[in-house]
């Protein structure tokens, strides 16, 4: 049954903000939503082959959320824009936390997909998540979004198990001028402040500073749940970006930020007693690209982060510097060559809390890899082959190989794809040496380091089909089959009330993504998007505990993304999504209902009223639920 109790407010939501507003987009929201779907078919994707190609040539299941697709959705956090993906699930389980999966894991940790900015992992060397908290980059500055689900190990290596989300931000000459974006209401406020310029007559900049408060007052939670409040956050960041003559383009960037917040210990399955905390997190990364050819070309990046986040009641400051240098090649005959090699070395420092801790305190560690991928034509214009392998050595003595075989064959209009993977995700150091107290069906369980965990490994099947139907409508469908080993999971002992991590899971997934792209008038686009999974997964327990833990049985969620613009600089944009499980230990379904509607008073002045989960939520990782809220968003150019 699902719970609506909270949709009452729905008919109030929608009337005010078509009373108030109306859409608007912004100048390059207007460039894009002139494009026709065959063009946005040749909008070029990096992430899935490492190399600039248009989305007609990717051999695998690929989303791509331009500027229009951010916009609409009205979100104010990365998490918030990924909602729009078929097959990726998030949840926000706190003021400041989030929970994001690709195919069927999710959880506080997760820890199956490499996320990425401008090429940058931010996905933690330690703990093998992502703290989205801390990621709080002005969506004005982000050109589009990729998200390439699937094994793309052979590419990014062993996190990226399930699927890569690379956020790639504009250069700086796109951002020229300045801004003020302002967002108040019931989640708090946030005000974020960008400027851009010229640095002589090739280069460019921008910065920008930003700062919000969030007092947890829109949160609500059952009986056992206190949401955190008093959230905190300010940053300040910069771009430069200088270009020869279109051969070579060299780009650094930054930015450095605090949060302070009132944890309220009810967001994450450790146990432990309520705190204040303070993050920290900065970085700084240079890159440098090389035309060599129409096709060709070097490019160099390296990049230093340094952060502080907390698990539980313990502290951590990380530190990774990391680079890469990959060659892409020019056609050769029936080849098209990219290869390259990497390094990262990370090394970190632990505090333990009351209920939290650390086995090692220090750690050390450098990683390196290589790969190779070989697009070969057997068909001109027709038939394609992929081939390619990724080299991880991980500092242990042990050298993993995770290869990828894929066909493409392309058509007018249309494209079919078949691909086989392997990948392996190595345990990170949480897994090998964190220990913590949880609640397990209501008994309290204190969770020890193991002594021989191993790397899990799995065998992944796709398939998948594009079709461009008219120049207002395209759809792709996309099937898969993985064959898990080896994953982890909590084994708990009910005499000592202790728990393990061990490699005692494993089974089969089957799933099917489908995502529809319609013009249905010049005032109005539909993209209405469906994902069902079936997971039989074979361990000791029927319902795994751990982190980034697979569910048993079938889910499905279907996504509705309505966007409509009734009038001249105004819009009205409509997100629906509907999850539910025939798995005996699922609780109720879940419905998310957002609303987003603006209006460009000006060529400078635009406003926005955002409704959020109007309809009544519910918990899924932690026994809190965010309730309803609205805000307005102003922005200003000058």
């Amino acid at each position: 049954m699902v719970r609506l109790g909270g949709i009452f407010f729905l008919p109030f939501y929608i009337l005010l903000s078509i009373f108030l507003v109306s859409p608007a987009l912004a100048g390059d929201d207007k460039a894009l939503a002139s494009l026709d779907l065959a063009e946005l078919m040749d909008v070029e994707v990096v992430t899935a082959s490492r190399r600039a190609e248009p989305l007609s040539q990717i051999a695998g299941a690929v989303t791509v959320l331009n500027e229009e697709d951010i916009f609409r959705s009205g979100a104010a956090t990365l998490p918030e824009v990924l909602k729009l993906v078929p097959g990726v699930h998030v949840v926000q389980v706190d003021t400041d936390k989030w929970a994001v999966g690709i195919r069927g894991f999710n959880g506080l940790l997760s820890n199956k997909q490499l996320v990425m900015i401008d090429g940058r992992p931010i996905t933690s060397p330690s703990v093998a998540g992502v703290f989205w908290g801390s990621y709080d980059i002005p969506l004005s500055t982000v050109k589009r979004i990729e998200v390439v689900r699937g094994t793309w190990t052979s590419l990014w290596g062993g996190d990226s198990f399930t699927g890569v989300i690379n956020v790639i931000t504009k250069s700086a000459s796109e951002t020229q001028g300045g801004q003020s974006v302002t967002i108040a209401g019931m989640t708090g406020i946030d005000q974020t402040v960008r400027k851009g310029g010229t640095i002589g007559d090739a280069g460019h900049y921008r910065v920008y500073t930003k700062g919000s408060y969030k007092g947890g007052s829109s949160s609500f939670s059952n009986s056992d749940g206190r949401s955190s409040r008093d959230w905190l956050q300010g940053r300040v960041g910069f771009r430069a970006d200088w270009n020869n003559a279109f051969t070579d383009e060299l780009s650094f960037q930054g930015d450095v930020g605090r949060s302070r917040i009132n944890d309220g210990a009810k967001g994450t399955q450790q146990i432990y007693v309520p705190r204040f905390k303070n993050d920290f997190i900065g970085y700084g990364q240079l890159s440098w690209e090389r035309a060599t050819g129409l096709d060709a070309g070097i490019r160099y990046r390296t990049s230093y982060t340094r952060e502080t986040e907390s698990i539980g009641d313990m502290d951590a400051t990380i530190s990774v510097c990391d680079m890469e240098l990959q060659y892409a090649a020019g056609q050769t005959g029936s080849h098209l060559l990219t290869y390259g090699v990497g390094g990262k070395y990370f090394w970190d420092e632990f505090v333990d809390g009351s209920h939290v801790t650390m086995g090692k305190k220090n750690s050390y560690n450098f990683n390196s890899n290589a790969f190779v991928q070989d697009k070969i034509t057997l068909s001109p214009e027709s038939l394609y082959l992929i081939l390619g392998a990724k080299f991880d050595y991980f500092g242990s003595g042990t050298l993993e190989i995770q290869p990828t075989m894929r066909l493409l064959h392309t058509r007018i209009n249309e494209e079919y794809w078949l691909a086989v993977s392997r990948a392996v995700r190595a345990e990170s150091r949480w897994q090998r040496g964190g220990s913590y107290s949880i609640d397990n069906r209501g008994k309290i369980y204190t969770v020890n380091a193991p002594t021989n965990l191993t790397s899990e490994k799995m065998i992944s099947y796709e398939a998948g089909y594009r079709r461009e139907v008219s120049e207002y409508m395209q759809f792709d469908v996309s099937l898969y089959v993985n064959d898990y080993d080896q994953l982890t999971r909590l084994e708990f002992d009910g005499a000592t009330y202790t728990a393990t991590l061990t490699n005692t899971l494993k089974g089969t997934a089957c799933g099917t993504e489908f995502l529809l792209d319609w013009v249905a008038t010049d005032w109005l686009t539909l993209k209405p998007s469906a994902s069902v999974i079936y997971q039989d997964i074979q361990g000791p327990e029927s319902n795994p505990v751990g982190d980034s833990m697979p569910k048993p049985g079938t889910e499905g969620e279907l996504k509705l993304q309505v966007m409509t613009t009734p009038a001249e600089d105004v819009g009205f944009d409509v997100f629906m999504a509907y999850a539910g499980s025939m798995a005996q230990h699922k609780g109720p379904d879940f419905l998310t209902f957002d609303v987003h509607a603006s209006w460009r008073v000006d060529s400078d002045v635009m406003l926005e009223l955002i409704g959020r989960s109007l309809s009544n939520p519910n918990e899924e990782f932690s026994p809190i639920r965010m309730g309803p809220s609205v805000d307005l968003r102003v922005t200003w150019d000058f």
